[in-house]
């Protein structure tokens, strides 16, 4: 099970450099981790529109200090890293992406914390900042401790190709995880089809 330190243990075995036991260790290596983590795992997240950090709900209605460009505004969660869609209703399939004829028929836009929009009520999927490792899948972690390495490839080695390289890789591995958690996604709605064909 993935951990925060074990993920940062990852990143810096992939530069060659000494593991930590905590972020709150007095080393290069655990200030380097601590400072980069969480920017590393947030960019990596709202990156790609993983099916473990996906939400969805029935957002909070705010006063709507748009009334002539929106019909009603709402409040953006505190947790949210990218908006994937507004709907006028809940789907039932997890991801569930957005097309462009709906992305035409139910515009919105977001303005700080506040998300405008014609639709009531209006639930949101999005992509939240999912902190707990334990949820992420392993190509995932394999993914961010090579991301994380090359963010700490130059304050630790200084080593533009070691930087080079570890990018690379980050790239590949960030690839096969979002692969494979588009055939998840494809595997599961075949599942559910065929369950559904089943029952008939």
């Amino acid at each position: 099970m993935a951990s925060v330190v074990s993920i940062c243990n990852l990143a810096l075995t992939n530069l060659g450099k000494t593991k930590i036991n905590a972020l709150s260790e007095p080393t290069a290596e655990a200030r380097a981790c601590n400072q980069f983590y969480e920017h590393t795992r947030d960019l990596l997240l709202q990156g790609y529109p993983w099916r473990f950090a996906g939400k969805t709900l029935s957002m909070a209605e705010l006063t709507n200090d748009k009334p002539g460009a929106w019909q009603h505004a709402y409040q953006r969660p505190s947790d949210c890293l990218k908006v994937r869609w507004v709907r006028r209703e809940y789907s039932t399939v997890d991801p569930c992406p957005q097309t462009l004829q709906e992305e035409i028929a139910n515009p919105y836009e977001i303005e700080g914390e506040t998300i405008y929009c014609n639709l009531s009520p209006a639930f949101l999927r999005y992509t939240f900042r999912l902190v707990d490792p334990a949820r992420f899948s392993p190509l995932f972690v394999e993914a961010m401790s090579w991301h994380l390495a090359v963010k700490l490839a130059m304050p630790l080695t200084r080593d533009p190709k070691v930087r080079a390289d570890a990018f690379q890789l980050a790239m590949k591995m960030q690839g096969a995880a979002e692969m494979a958690d588009a055939n998840e996604q494809r595997e599961t709605s075949d599942h559910e089809s065929d369950l559904v064909a089943g029952r008939r």
